[in-house]
C-alpha cells in the first residue's frame, strides 16, 4: 500500500503481540494509478510523475484494471465519473495521502468489486447553485454489485445556512441509491439530502453500517431490500415537513411486487436494524424542524425484522411500526420524545397492526424489554409483549435526558427489569449486557462501588477462575483461545467468554487539514477497573514507541462507560509507516 499502518494493542511486559487493523498488502503484480486534475493529462500513463487527469476521463477513456489494483485520486475537481468494469478482486478508488478529491455526481453500473474512498461528493462542486432535480448525488446501479463507499462525504449543497422552507423543497437531491447486491456503505457522511439513503428491492445483501445523516428532508433512509442490516448509525436534524407528500421517517420500509415498485404487494424479509441513533434535532434553534417518525413499516409484509438496541427521540406517534408483521423482534430499544419539543399527547410508541389491504394476520411477533413514552399497541393475537415500561419521567429513568443521554441512572426503574431470553447480549455501545437484563437501549454497567472498580480477583471470581492468578487464572493466560489475554479482558471489563475485544476497541484515520492520521478510539468501564492504566502510543516502527507523539481527542462518558480517543501527531504520508498502540496494564 501507499502508506501503511499497524494498530496493536500490548502488555507492558512483553511486544509479541498480533497486529490488528492492518492495511493488506497489495496483490502481486497490482498497479497503484494516479489521477491529478491539476497536473494530469489522459495521454500519460497514470504514474506518480505523469499522472491521468480526471477519475471522470479515466472512465471515460475505458481503462481497463487488475484486481488489487488500486486508483490514487488527487485534490481537485473530478468531474462525474462513471464507474464501470467487472474485476476479479477488489480495484479501489482512493484519496491520496491528504488530498481532497471533489467530484459533482457519482455513478457505478455494469461493475463489481470497487472499493471507493476518501471522495467528496456534491452537485455544487460543478457550479455554485448548480442542483439536480431530485437526481441521486452517488447512484449505485441494478447491474452492479459488490461495492464498497467507506469514508466518503455526500451532500446535496455546500450550505444550507439561510435556507428558506423552498429553497429544502426545491434545491436538494437525493443522497445515495442503490439497487446493486452486496452493497456495503460504511463510515460515510450524508449531509444536506432529501431522502438521504434509497436502498431499493434488489439491493439484497446491503450492510449500511457507522455512517452519519445529517440534515435531511423526507426520509432519512428507505430499506426495500431482503437480508440488509443497518447498524450503528447515527441519524439527525430533520428539515421541513411535507405532509401533502410524504409522511416523513427517519427509517421507512414498504414491500413491492414483481415490477419493483408497486406498493404493499409481496414481503421483506430478514433485515435487521440494530444499534442506530435517531434524533429529530439536535439544536434548538434549528430552523424548519420537521418530526419525522420513527422506524415506519406501514406497507408490508415484513418477515424475520429485528429492531433492537436502537434510540430514537422524536415527537409523533410512530416510534417504532410495522403493519403486515409476521416474526419479528422489537427488543430493547429506546422510543421518547425530542428534549427539545414541547411535551405534547402526540408522543411515540411501538405499534404492531394488520397489514392494510391484504389478509394475513400479523403473527408471532416479540416485543420487549422496550421503554416507550407512550403504551405499545398490538393488535389482539399479533405480538407477545413483556418486560415493558412506558413513562415520561424522563430525569428518572436517563443520565442527561436534556443533553441527549439516554443511558441510564443508576437508580432507573429500567435497571434489572428485563429479560434475558431472545434479547441481544450487547447493548447499544457494545457493552455486554448482564443478567438480569436492563430496559431499552442502554445496559447499565456495574461499576463495582463507590468510585473504586473492580478488582482483577473480582474479575478471576466472576468468571470462574483460579483466583490465586495460577493456571488460567494468570493475566497471561487466554483461556478463550482469541488471542486475547486476562489481563486485556480485565482492563476492558468484558467477561473472559467475550470474543476478542467486544468492540471496545478501533482505529481509524483522521483528516486535518488536507493531512491523514492515525486515531485510536478505546472503551472502558467507569470506574475504571482498580489498578489499571492505560497509554497511548505512536511511532514510525515497532521499536520505538512514544506516548508525548499523540493528543487526546475525545473523552466522554456515557452509560457507565467512558470512550477515549486519541490521535497520532505526525501525519502518514511519504511513504513511511506509522503505528499506533494501547499500552494497558494491571498491577
Amino acid at each position: 500500500m501507499h502508506d501503511t499502518f499497524s494498530f496493536l494493542t500490548k502488555l507492558r511486559r512483553s511486544l509479541r503481540v498480533a497486529a490488528a487493523g492492518c492495511l493488506a498488502a497489495p496483490a502481486a503484480g497490482a498497479a497503484t494509478y494516479h489521477v491529478n486534475p491539476a497536473t494530469g493529462s489522459m495521454s500519460n500513463p497514470g504514474s506518480a510523475s505523469q499522472p491521468w487527469s480526471t477519475l471522470e476521463a479515466v472512465f471515460a477513456a475505458s481503462k481497463k484494471f487488475a484486481a488489487g489494483d488500486e486508483i490514487l485520486l488527487y485534490t481537485g475537481y473530478h468531474g462525474a465519473p462513471n464507474v464501470k468494469g467487472s474485476n476479479t478482486g477488489f480495484v479501489k478508488i482512493s484519496a491520496a495521502s491528504g488530498a481532497t478529491p471533489r467530484l459533482s455526481y457519482l455513478n457505478v453500473s455494469s461493475a463489481a468489486r470497487w472499493e471507493i474512498s476518501g471522495l467528496d461528493v456534491c452537485p455544487e462542486h460543478a457550479g455554485a447553485g448548480s442542483y439536480a432535480d431530485d437526481d441521486p448525488v452517488v447512484e449505485i446501479v441494478k447491474s452492479a454489485s459488490y461495492i464498497t463507499m467507506r469514508n466518503c462525504l455526500v451532500r446535496g449543497a455546500l450550505s444550507t445556512s439561510g435556507w428558506t422552507v423552498e429553497n429544502w423543497k426545491s434545491r436538494v437531491d437525493r443522497g445515495v441509491r442503490t439497487e446493486a447486491r452486496y452493497t456495503l456503505m460504511e463510515n460515510n457522511r450524508i449531509e444536506s439530502t432529501s431522502h438521504a439513503l434509497n436502498v431499493r428491492r434488489g439491493a439484497s445483501f446491503t450492510i449500511f453500517r457507522n455512517n452519519i445523516i445529517k440534515g435531511f428532508t423526507c426520509d432519512g433512509i428507505q430499506a426495500l431490500a431482503d437480508d440488509s442490516l443497518f447498524e450503528g448509525n447515527t441519524i439527525t436534524d430533520a428539515y421541513v415537513a411535507d405532509n401533502a407528500h410524504n409522511h416523513d421517517d427517519f427509517f421507512q420500509s414498504w414491500s413491492v411486487g414483481a415490477d419493483g415498485y408497486a406498493s404493499g404487494e409481496g414481503t421483506i424479509s430478514r433485515v435487521t436494524v440494530r444499534g442506530n441513533r435517531f434524533i429529530s434535532r439536535t439544536n434548538r434553534d434549528q430552523p424548519h424542524a420537521a418530526k419525522p417518525q420513527g422506524i415506519g413499516l406501514f406497507d408490508g409484509y415484513y418477515e424475520d425484522w429485528i429492531i433492537e438496541n436502537n434510540v430514537i427521540a422524536t415527537n409523533v406517534g410512530h416510534g417504532i411500526a410495522i403493519y403486515g408483521a409476521i416474526d419479528c423482534k422489537v427488543v430493547n430499544n429506546t422510543v421518547v420524545e425530542n428534549p427539545f419539543d414541547a411535551p405534547s399527547s402526540d408522543r411515540p410508541w411501538i405499534k404492531i397492526a394488520p397489514h392494510k389491504d391484504r389478509t394475513t394476520a400479523s403473527t408471532g411477533n416479540l416485543i420487549r424489554n422496550n421503554i416507550t413514552a407512550k403504551p405499545v399497541d398490538a393488535v389482539s393475537g399479533s405480538s407477545i409483549v413483556d418486560h415493558h415500561v412506558t413513562t415520561t419521567s424522563y430525569s428518572t429513568f436517563f443520565t442527561n435526558f436534556a443533553g441527549f443521554d439516554f443511558s441510564l441512572k443508576s437508580t432507573s426503574p429500567a435497571k434489572d427489569a428485563g429479560s434475558t431470553a431472545s434479547a441481544p447480549s450487547i447493548d447499544i455501545t457494545g457493552a455486554t449486557r448482564v443478567a438480569p437484563y436492563d430496559l431499552g437501549a442502554y445496559e447499565l454497567i456495574a461499576s463495582g462501588g463507590g468510585t473504586t472498580g473492580p478488582t482483577y480477583t473480582d474479575w478471576l471470581t466472576e468468571n470462574s477462575l483460579p483466583t490465586d492468578g495460577s493456571g488460567l487464572g494468570a493475566k497471561t493466560a487466554d483461556p478463550n483461545k482469541d488471542g486475547v489475554v486476562n489481563e486485556l479482558k480485565f482492563a476492558f471489563g468484558l467477561p473472559v467468554s467475550t470474543r476478542g475485544y467486544g468492540g471496545r476497541l478501533s482505529n481509524g484515520i483522521a483528516v486535518v487539514s488536507n493531512q491523514r492520521y492515525l486515531t485510536l478510539t478505546f472503551i472502558t468501564p467507569e470506574p475504571a477497573p482498580s489498578g489499571v492504566t492505560y497509554t497511548v502510543k505512536s511511532g514510525a516502527n515497532l521499536e520505538s514507541w512514544s506516548s508525548t507523539s499523540v493528543m487526546e481527542t475525545s473523552n466522554t462518558v456515557s452509560g457507565g462507560l467512558r470512550t477515549r480517543t486519541y490521535r497520532d501527531t505526525v501525519a502518514i504520508g511519504g511513504g513511511g509507516k506509522r503505528f499506533i498502540l494501547l499500552d494497558a496494564t494491571a498491577p
